[in-house]
């Protein structure tokens, strides 16, 4: 029988008093101003959550629902006991990975992800995407992680009780923007005087004291030991990112496809900067399937040509340790509004706009089937 994804009413009700109460006094002070919070879709109204723990409750239920297809095991827990899980999803030969909230203000590839399982194994149609559930669940072994970053995901649902920033910052001005560096970076400031990360973005137990006796919580960037898993693919501080590297050596993919949300306009980055020969052209012929899967659906991406993540200065991106493995490697950003337009990485289009929340998570349905079609297309089973 197949699961059934609770509406946006009914996991506000399991939320739980406190939630519902603090959402309920935001819809009556904001209704004049931000009236875009009550205009959910249908994907939004079935995927859309408000905290890490309805979201991972719903992937449970989804793989519950389909034991024969999917398994979900826990493969770590955060400095503050949340649980990080990853779901495997067929039996097929060739093995993908995908990866998505790293940073817990990013909050598009994880609902995203859960329209696409749900497409996959409930066979619903989000977006209109109607996905072969029998020839994808017999050529790919899917891996999916939907929420790296339990800790940062649950911190920004507290600051953005909807879980998005464009109904919470609609006008980039100035303080608004510091307001939204200061949210995911935090004490990043505090500490060094700049809100921009540098690697290796990690706090010490002390520090992290220190921030906190001010009344303030760590930003939703980092994970609960305060790190940015960005910057911890080299000495693998996190239990977060170990496990993530533990299941990636178990599986050797022969894809990784990490979706963050800070980019503007939406860009899919490939080859990277460590790929060569046919691992490069084999990359930039997936980011050119993404591209095109984006462009036959009028969504708003970088149409250009894929080029390479910028090279970091000091520390190796998970990249350069996924190349080591073989695996083609795909960093997918979807447009998360007017968020990043500082820094050599970040192009802005004139006359761009941001994603609607709607649009952002049809970007990620649109991208990860594209990629799904075209690996199953080279099965030769």
């Amino acid at each position: 029988m197949a699961s059934r994804l609770l509406t946006r009413r009914e996991s506000l009700i399991q939320l739980g008093a406190a939630s519902l109460l603090a959402l309920n006094a935001y819809s009556q002070t904001q209704l004049s101003t931000q009236g875009d919070f009550l205009n959910w879709s249908n994907e939004e109204e079935r995927y859309w959550f408000f905290s890490p723990l309805d979201g991972l409750e719903r992937f449970r239920r989804l793989a519950s629902a389909h034991h024969d297809a999917c398994e979900m095991q826990e493969i770590a827990r955060s400095a503050k006991d949340l649980p990080v899980y990853a779901l495997r999803v067929g039996n097929g030969k060739q093995q993908v990975v995908i990866l998505s909230g790293m940073h817990g203000c990013e909050p598009s590839g994880p609902r995203g992800l859960l329209a696409y399982l749900d497409a996959l194994l409930n066979g619903s149609t989000p977006f209109g995407v109607s996905v072969n559930r029998e020839r994808i669940l017999k050529a790919i072994t899917l891996h999916v992680i939907p929420l790296l970053n339990p800790g940062g995901t649950l911190r920004f649902s507290q600051h953005f009780p909807d879980s998005w920033h464009g109904t919470w910052i609609p006008e980039w001005t100035e303080p608004n923007k510091t307001r939204f560096f200061a949210e995911g970076n935090e004490p990043m400031h505090f500490f060094y005087g700049t809100y921009v990360k540098k690697a290796p973005m990690r706090f010490t137990p002390e520090q992290i004291a220190q921030w906190e006796a001010t009344g303030r919580t760590l930003g939703s960037s980092l994970t609960d030991q305060g790190l940015d898993m960005w910057f911890d693919w080299d000495d693998t501080r996190g239990a977060e990112t170990r496990a993530t590297k533990n299941l990636l050596e178990s599986v050797r993919p022969c894809c990784v496809v990490d979706f963050h949300n800070f980019m503007y306009p939406t860009e899919v980055f490939a080859p990277t900067v460590y790929s060569h020969g046919d691992c490069a052209e084999e990359e930039r012929a997936l980011a050119l399937d993404l591209q095109e899967a984006w462009r036959a659906r009028k969504l708003l991406f970088h149409d250009r040509a894929p080029r390479p993540y910028a090279k970091p200065a000091e520390k190796y991106y998970e990249d350069y340790w996924l190349h080591q493995q073989g695996a083609r490697t795909l960093i997918v950003e979807v447009n998360g509004g007017m968020l990043a337009t500082e820094g050599a990485e970040y192009e802005p289009m004139p006359g761009a706009r941001a994603l609607t929340r709607r649009e952002s998570l049809e970007t990620v349905v649109a991208a990860v089937d594209a990629l799904a079609k075209e690996i199953a297309s080279k099965d030769g089973s």
